[in-house]
């Protein structure tokens, strides 16, 4: 369902993208991209290809044409660096990128890519629809990175039917016939994610319309799409309910009426400010949700009308999943209990790639540890408490301090260091660094050179102190608060 669902001729003659400034591409015209992109990969099915793309049509046509290839598609960030792409492609047995001229500069620099494909030599022959690949739907689909960029990545495999999985549920669950025929999606996410990937697919199964909003993201330009293009949905982190939740009371000066339903990632957002906002705004409905990357990414979601008291919990399990807290080596559905979160469901990874160890830590007796500390009440609902975890949530994406500390300690500029993450304004965290300096000269921008040479703009540290010590437990390891 998912690597063809581009090439659906039913949809051909809808509205599929509305970009920043207005312009339209139908269905028909980014499968006619896909198309083309398919016929310049001439891989063998289950090869790896690459996506270095920003979030715009031209990274829905490559991913669409690769996967209806039968390839295994690597979506890797916008932001990434050379060292990054390059440790990917390595870790990934990648050696075929789809990128657009944007990005040669970072890519010259790297040894070894053999194929680069750049959409702007994508030649497309209007119409053209490609026989379809025959590949079994547990074979791997999607590969993502969730760490260790600059050492060793966890690289999560996702099938076809993991995806599937989440996407069915999904347009199960979300009420679009109270909206009407025409859908329109706002997306404020970053599409090379296991969010992005799904929603991406839920959009195109469905052939709604998504709306692409310029960049980078104010609440202005938010509210200005979503009036300009009447968007009906949207989909993404908690920054926009952040800031939206900040200026209730003050006038809006846009129509936003028409979107109906704001469903996000529930970082950093309370049950105050939702009560809030839905009674500033009481034609439109606010779903928290919960994912994994590891779960494709939805483990809970919201299911019709969501009540007041409702509004703190992040939803329901999703479809054919076991979902039970683990406390002192017992799992258990009964209320109220606080433990880890672990699910048992057709959506959970295939494992990390090539990494067996780390698959078994995360995966034991089929259910699917996922770090996060949580209760359930009595009707079900889960609620969320802390991390067991050690990350940091920063715009919804996950940073590993473990792989920022790496890249600090090959500088040759540290002794030690710590990464760990403090709240920001805008209710998501920042990536803060204790350095321990090897000599008197090292500076704290020094480090934060090296790091953004080497780290993807969000995973960077925003603040860098020099310290004398970093404090280790008695088995020698590095203290986390």
């Amino acid at each position: 369902m998912i690597r063809n669902a581009l090439f659906n001729k039913d949809i051909r003659d809808r509205t599929a993208i509305i970009d920043s400034g207005g312009g339209i591409t139908t269905y028909g015209a980014l499968a006619d991209r896909a198309a083309a992109v398919r016929s310049r990969l001439r891989l063998p099915p289950g090869s790896h290809a690459a996506l270095l793309l920003p979030n715009n049509a031209d990274f829905i046509a490559a991913l669409f044409g690769a996967l209806a290839d039968g390839l295994t598609v690597f979506p890797l960030s916008a932001a990434s660096t050379r060292h990054e792409v390059e440790a990917m492609m390595e870790q990934s047995d990648t050696s075929t990128i789809i990128t657009d001229y944007g990005f040669k500069k970072l890519l010259d620099g790297i040894e070894n890519l053999p194929n680069i494909l750049y959409m702007e030599d994508m030649l497309t022959r209007p119409g053209e629809i490609p026989n379809p690949v025959n590949v079994e739907d547990c074979e791997p689909l999607i590969l993502l990175a969730t760490s260790g960029t600059t050492g060793k990545a966890k690289i999560v495999t996702l099938s076809e039917r993991n995806v599937e999985s989440c996407v069915l549920d999904y347009l199960e669950k979300m009420p679009h016939d109270r909206i009407g025929t025409d859908i329109r999606y706002i997306l404020g996410l970053p599409f090379p994610t296991a969010y992005g990937i799904f929603m991406l697919s839920a959009i195109i199964v469905r052939g709604f319309a998504l709306a692409l909003m310029p960049e980078p993201f104010t609440l202005d330009a938010f509210y200005r799409t979503i009036e300009e293009r009447k968007a009906t949905n949207y989909e993404g982190g908690a920054l926009a309910i952040t800031l939206m939740a900040r200026n209730v009371g003050r006038a809006i000066p846009y129509d936003v009426t028409s979107l109906k339903y704001y469903a996000f990632g529930g970082s950093g957002v309370s049950r105050d400010m939702l009560v809030g906002l839905s009674r500033a705004m009481p034609w439109a409905e606010f779903w928290m949700g919960y994912g994994l990357t590891e779960a494709a990414p939805l483990i809970t979601q919201a299911r019709g009308h969501i009540t007041e008291d409702k509004l703190g919990t992040v939803g329901l399990p999703a479809r054919d999943m076991e979902l039970m807290i683990e406390f002192e080596g017992e799992r258990t559905a009964a209320p109220f209990v606080r433990g880890e979160v672990v699910v048992k469901a057709p959506n959970v990874m295939l494992g990390y790639y090539k990494n067996e160890a780390e698959t078994a830590r995360v995966i034991r007796d089929g259910w699917l540890h996922t770090g996060d500390a949580g209760w359930l009440d009595r009707d079900g609902y889960l609620y969320l408490c802390g991390r067991l975890r050690n990350i940091i949530l920063v715009r919804g994406l996950t940073v590993y301090p473990e792989e920022v500390e790496a890249c600090v300690m090959s500088s040759g500029l540290a002794e030690d260091c710590v990464v760990y993450g403090e709240p920001d304004s805008f209710g998501s965290e920042r990536v803060c660094a204790d350095v321990v300096p090897r000599e008197d000269a090292v500076t704290a921008a020094a480090v934060e050179d090296w790091c953004a040479e080497r780290l993807a703009d969000f995973k960077r540290p925003e603040r860098v102190t020099l310290a004398e010590s970093v404090r280790k437990t008695a088995n020698g390891k590095t203290a986390r608060a």
